[in-house]
């Protein structure tokens, strides 16, 4: 068996003289020029690739980077779970892919003899983790899901010790982007947080190697490239077991961590294959090299962004269609609560103002009150995202700053829960009782048993942290 690192979150793995690949994001940047892959990916790594097959954990664009699938072959067989909502295989079909293979939760497909790969689902957005064996050897690739409790302890009853872990280490969340209007500093999120979500779950799964993944990317547009030090690195999880190690020297780490990125491998007969690299401990250094090799394409975008204006006929048909989706006790709970959409091009903005309780949404004028809730991006981004629904994916790009009283912080965090569901096809709520859904959940039973104990827990006044810490632990 063979593996590299191709990138973020993109894994080669080879047997038998075939090839399958995970979660191609190879080129250029995603998220409106917002995430760029850290370290960059050589050319001569990928271009010759012709992977056998492709699995996609999900449908987030550093995962499904629509710009590096269509450099494969159509008839390539793409792998994807099978989700309560079809909108991943639609998309794929509309790119003209041919053989996608939907794979049920806990089920495996064969790549080739001896060669083969288990889906297994979680989240109600839409995430999954893979189980990759070959030639003896069982690599997990948790990626973004933040499996525990049952769900992940099922993983781990149906397959041996794991040889290798990888799992994501850092921030794709919004969460960073709140700016308190009555508040003096920003909203601050401890990125220490992801590591210690990072080790929690290496303890519990005990893999004889750990690999950071699927957060090794940097932020060029200069929107959010002050936000590059919020991102945790390899580096800083590393630290983090070293202080924990410190502070308890007789606790040692079931696990050995392996800092890897793009090019770093490991195979059967040698070993691991890591080459010396700074990318961590020079970031800054780095940084700024990339920005300049990649100016020319950012200035392009910039101007391209600068002179896209909406329309406030194309914001109300969109906001028309969303408000028919979501129930009325749900819009009810927004009532009194507009929120104004601040549409950026150059240095100026197009507001307008969406009220989900009464269906109005209007143009104003830049003068809005001062205790407004605020949603501003880009203009080329609003439309965009109307255009594909997929706003959650201006959250994860950073590109966004909400306005808000901490007060009503909730209620955009609310609205943005809202157009997610919508996005990932929970809402209209009719779309949950199908067949579909049925065959779905059937199998992911221990998840839903699972979101019964978090709710419990929340109510009870635990924290999310607090929650996946038991839950870590009680997969054990």
């Amino acid at each position: 068996m063979f593996f590299q690192v191709l990138s973020h979150a993109s894994l080669l793995v080879r047997s038998g003289g075939k090839t399958l690949l995970t979660d191609p994001w190879l080129l250029g940047s995603c998220y409106w020029r917002s995430w760029w892959n850290y370290p960059p990916v050589k050319k001569e790594l990928i271009q010759d690739l012709q992977p056998d097959a492709i699995y996609i954990t999900h449908v987030h664009w550093d995962h499904f980077h629509g710009a590096t699938l269509r450099k494969f072959s159509k008839q390539t067989p793409i792998i994807i779970p099978l989700e309560r909502s079809a909108r991943t295989w639609r998309d794929l079909k509309a790119m003209g892919f041919t053989n996608i293979i939907e794979v049920p939760h806990g089920k495996s497909y064969s790549v080739h003899q001896d060669f083969k790969l288990t889906s297994y689902q979680f989240s109600p957005w839409g995430d999954s983790a893979v189980v990759i064996e070959a030639e003896g050897v069982s690599l997990l690739n948790a990626n973004d899901a933040k499996f525990m409790g049952a769900p992940l302890r099922q993983i781990l009853n149906q397959h041996k010790q794991f040889d290798f872990a990888f799992r994501s280490h850092s921030s794709a969340n919004d969460r960073i982007c709140y700016q308190y209007t009555d508040a003096r500093t920003p909203a601050y999120e401890d990125p220490s947080l992801y590591a210690q979500s990072f080790v929690d779950f290496m303890n519990t799964v005990r893999p004889q190697y750990a690999i950071p993944f699927a957060s090794n990317h940097c932020f060029l547009h200069k929107d959010v490239f002050h936000l590059n030090t919020t991102v945790e690195t390899p580096i800083r999880v590393q630290q983090y077991i070293a202080s924990k190690q410190a502070a308890s020297p007789n606790t040692k780490a079931p696990f050995d961590l392996k800092i890897m990125v793009s090019g770093d491998s490991w195979d059967s007969a040698n070993g691991f294959s890591i080459a010396a690299q700074d990318w961590f401990t020079q970031r800054p250094a780095h940084l700024a090299q990339y920005l300049e090799q990649n100016q020319t394409k950012l200035e392009t975008f910039y101007a391209q962004e600068d002179r896209t204006r909406l329309r406030a006929e194309e914001v109300a048909k969109y906001f028309a269609r969303f408000r028919k989706a979501v129930p009325w006790f749900l819009r009810r709970s927004l009532k009194n609560k507009p929120i104004v959409f601040a549409a950026k091009y150059g240095n100026q903005a197009d507001y307008f103002k969406v009220d989900l309780f009464t269906g109005e949404t209007v143009q104003v004028t830049a003068d809005i009150p001062a205790n407004s809730i605020v949603f501003e991006t880009g203009g080329l981004i609003l439309r965009r995202a109307m255009a594909l629904n997929m706003f959650s994916h201006i959250g994860i790009s950073k590109r966004v700053a909400y306005k808000t009283t901490q007060a009503d912080a909730r209620y955009l965090t609310r609205f943005n829960s809202l157009l997610a569901a919508y996005e990932y096809e929970v809402l209209p709520l009719g779309k949950l009782f199908s067949l579909r859904t049925a065959r779905v959940y059937l199998r992911r039973w221990r998840e839903v048993v699972l979101y019964a104990h978090l709710l419990f827990g929340l109510v009870a006044g635990k924290s999310v942290r607090q929650l996946e810490a038991e839950q870590l632990a009680a997969a054990r």
